[in-house]
């Protein structure tokens, strides 16, 4: 089924890195053909600006025509000008038109159009130029008012000079005066003759011209007058003769010009003609190329689009059954994660409810040999006694550590707050495994670095628990030479402390290989540590209650030449105390001596542990009531008024907690004040807490010797120390 998972994880994977890349390449070429649809789209929507020009150019020529054929009739000077004028439009867009179609000059048409269009503009010019030249030489005023103005004056000075001798009689008659004509006025203007003169002369005057020749005065008048009318019209011939001489030039300028200029244009408008049919030819192929474009483009849209689609189908598809197949599997895993709780849960529950059973019997058989070692054995009895007693301890070590190991599992377990003297803790560890180490014959080197008095903030039965774990197990894994431990507590800072301890031994040593599990439960080194068993929970347990402190566990080994621990734990320094170190090896030996008369009522479910009490407080001198449940207990609480309450947490009827918080509502307040202490096989934090607010004083763990309970009562009932007696 995993295998399957991850070939179908595969699958979508690739199925997924596939359509991807169609689409991010589907993307790029939709914004490369948008573009060019874009591109395309307003080629076919815009008009070409040429032929748009080349039609101006077209309209204007034509323009430019009528205006010059209408100066060759008229002779008027503005529309000369304004054929000028319009010649200037035309080569300017011929200009613009060949600047917008030099893309195309690869064309050999073109290329020829082009030529022609260049030569055509000199001639152009070169017409622009000898009409503007004849426009402003001969045509800046009207044309009769020039010719008029250039005729020039005929003068009287210009009047050939006569020399002649002339002769005259002095007999005049008077005359009638006549009217005289043009001529004769002028004649006698010549001849300085009175106008008002009206007498005749009577006799002749004669003339002698320059050859000799006398003639009559009238006649020479006469003829004089006729040849000043010939030099008169021969001046004005000359002077028209000239201006039609000149006229017949500008005729033959206008005419060359007006030829010219027919010509040009026509060729002007087969040009532009030309240009704009190729123009036309090429906007028709630009169109189409647009359109092929446009068409090669939308196909391969549609050939993304449909490749794209059947991938995100077969995408959609598949992350439909990896869906279902997810969900499913999901189900199962829900199903079997909730199946491995419960089966952890009842697992766990059911550790933790063996070990409460194991500790019930346990109790009664540490308790009973304890109580059977103050009794008269011979020496071969107490050996039995001693080996009895050595299987108890193992055997409760084994509980404890499954129950251990049960609450970690859980999360149950969590550390105290309170302050201890660390030191003491320390030693309470180094003087049972002392005892464990004589027993193997072992060296044995405890030392402590610090100042003893210094008190913490922690769990203190936890720490002893470390210790003990990895003390006990240097022993139990070290056949012959030495144990050592070394533990010092040095301040970091004014509220830090660091206690660190090493732990050492001469034992088998751990393989390499085993090394790298060494700290997983049920583990047991292997070959090296076959020789001794155990549950393999011991340093599982250890480290996992390092960590819960804060601290940090490593280790060093070789094989056949031993093992070190080396344990590192933060504490919070509290205040000084001001109290007196005491061990263990100082503790006052359990007697009767300080309980004798006490009242003491015992609330247990179990036979065999009412027994061991009973014996107990036999030896010790009490006085003492048995209940096998909560309401025989709350029964006899009533009716009697007792130093101390011992009461078991799980009874019949009313459980310890109940009975607790129903002694503590009592009307009597001295007895309601009474010294309640707990007795569990098993107890968390949230069972401190809970005894605490129901009103317990204490409580004591089974399996506990007499020495656990005698302590216990003496803390509560602060009872002095007196002389012990002898067992």
């Amino acid at each position: 089924m995993l295998r399957s998972l991850n070939l179908f994880k595969v699958l979508i994977a690739l199925t997924v890195a596939v359509t991807g890349w169609l689409f991010y390449y589907g993307f790029s070429v939709h914004q490369q053909s948008a573009g060019k649809l874009l591109k395309s789209t307003d080629t076919l929507l815009q008009d070409n600006p040429g032929i748009r020009l080349m039609d101006n150019a077209l309209l204007t020529l034509n323009r430019a025509e009528s205006n010059f054929r209408l100066f060759t009739v008229t002779y008027d000077k503005h529309f000369l000008q304004s054929f000028s004028a319009q010649l200037g439009e035309v080569l300017s867009a011929v200009d613009s038109i060949s600047s917008m179609l030099s893309g195309l000059n690869d064309h050999q048409q073109f290329n020829e159009l082009i030529a022609q269009k260049t030569a055509m503009s000199g001639r152009i010019s070169q017409l622009k130029k000898a009409t503007d030249s004849m426009l402003s030489s001969s045509l800046a005023d009207d044309r009769i008012d020039k010719l008029l103005n250039s005729i020039p004056v005929y003068k009287v000075t210009q009047i050939k000079k006569d020399n002649v001798t002339m002769d005259t009689v002095s007999n005049i008659v008077s005359a009638p005066e006549k009217k005289k004509g043009l001529f004769k006025r002028l004649g006698n203007a010549f001849s300085n003759k009175n106008k008002g003169d009206t007498v005749k002369a009577q006799m002749a005057v004669m003339v002698k011209t320059k050859s000799g020749k006398v003639v009559n005065k009238s006649d020479y008048d006469a003829q004089r007058m006729k040849d000043i009318i010939n030099d008169v019209n021969g001046y004005y011939k000359k002077i028209l003769r000239t201006q039609l001489a000149n006229r017949m030039k500008i005729n033959t300028s206008e005419q060359s010009l007006a030829g010219t200029n027919i010509m040009m244009l026509a060729q002007m408008d087969t040009l532009i003609l030309a240009l704009r049919d190729k123009a036309t030819i090429a906007l028709v192929q630009q169109r189409q190329q647009a359109g092929s474009m446009i068409n090669q483009d939308t196909g391969r849209i549609k050939t993304i689009a449909v490749w794209g689609g059947s991938l995100l189908a077969l995408l959609l598809l598949a992350l439909t059954g990896a869906a279902y197949e997810l969900r499913k599997k999901n189900q199962q895993l829900m199903a079997s994660a909730a199946a491995a709780r419960e089966e952890a849960r009842i697992r766990t529950d059911f550790l933790a409810n063996m070990s409460h059973e194991i500790r019930t019997p346990l109790n009664a058989v540490v308790g009973f040999s304890e109580q059977l070692s103050y009794s008269g054995l011979s020496a071969s009895q107490r050996e039995l006694l001693r080996s009895v007693e050595v299987a108890a301890d193992m055997l409760m070590q084994v509980v404890n550590d499954v129950l251990d190991f049960s609450k970690l599992e859980k999360d149950y377990i969590s550390l105290l707050q309170e302050p201890f003297v660390l030191y003491t803790a320390f030693e309470e560890v180094i003087s049972t495994t002392r005892i464990l180490a004589m027993q193997k014959n072992l060296g044995f080197f405890p030392d402590f670095e610090g100042d003893h008095r210094w008190e913490v903030r922690g769990d203190a039965f936890r720490l002893k628990q470390i210790l003990l774990n990895l003390i006990s197990n240097a022993t139990k894994y070290t056949s012959s030479g030495s144990v050592t431990v070394t533990a010092k507590l040095e301040k970091q800072t004014e509220s830090r402390a660091l206690f660190t301890f090493i732990v050492t031994d001469t034992g088998e040593g751990i393989s390499k290989e085993a090394q790298a599990n060494l700290f997983e439960r049920f583990y047991q080194a292997a070959p090296a540590r076959v020789t001794v068993k155990g549950t393999g929970l011991g340093l599982a347990i250890t480290k996992r209650l390092v960590e819960l402190h804060g601290g940090e566990i490593t280790y060093t080994s070789e094989v056949n030449k031993g093992t070190q621990f080396i344990c590192r734990i933060p504490y919070e320094v509290v205040s000084m105390p001001q109290t007196v170190i005491i061990t263990q090896q100082q503790t006052e030996t359990p007697s009767g001596a300080a309980m004798e008369d006490l009242y003491v009522l015992v609330a247990e479910d179990q036979e065999m542990n009412l027994l061991l009490m009973k014996m107990i407080l036999t030896r010790w001198k009490c006085r003492f009531d048995m209940a096998r449940d909560g309401e025989i207990a709350l029964d006899l609480f009533k009716r009697n008024r007792y130093d101390l309450v011992l009461l078991d947490l799980h009874m019949p009827k009313f459980s310890g907690l109940e009975v607790v918080e129903k002694i503590r509502k009592d009307n009597d307040p001295e007895k309601a004040n009474v010294a309640v202490i707990a007795l569990t096989a098993d107890i968390t934090e949230q069972d401190v807490r809970d005894f605490r607010r129901s009103g317990f004083n204490d409580w004591l763990m089974k399996p506990f010797r007499e020495k656990d309970i005698y302590q216990v009562i003496r803390k509560n009932l602060r009872i002095e120390s007196k002389e012990p007696q002898h067992p």
